[in-house]
């Protein structure tokens, strides 16, 4: 006979998902994971960082102008220049 071998009104023994162990379905609990496992000792609650999310980053400079024409410089040729 085990722990939960014994008669309890409304109740019926489940066996833990993690550990094997056979429980009274009061004393056991679904988990994130979607497991029935023992609610005083394999239960473990959903880590809070598989609810972080990223947040965008904008990496554009706060200024930002269009790049200007080219400009040519000419100087006009003449007779003294050669």
């Amino acid at each position: 006979m085990g722990q939960s071998d014994f008669y309890l009104h409304g109740e019926n023994n489940v066996i833990c998902d993690r550990c094997g162990f056979k429980r009274k379905s009061k004393d056991v609990k679904k988990e994130w994971t979607g497991l029935w496992v023992c609610a005083d000792k394999c239960w473990e609650p959903r880590q809070p960082q598989d609810f972080v999310r990223g947040k965008a980053d904008d990496q554009r400079p706060k200024v930002n102008r269009p790049e200007p024409d080219d400009i040519t410089i000419s100087t006009p040729i003449t007779a003294d220049d050669l």
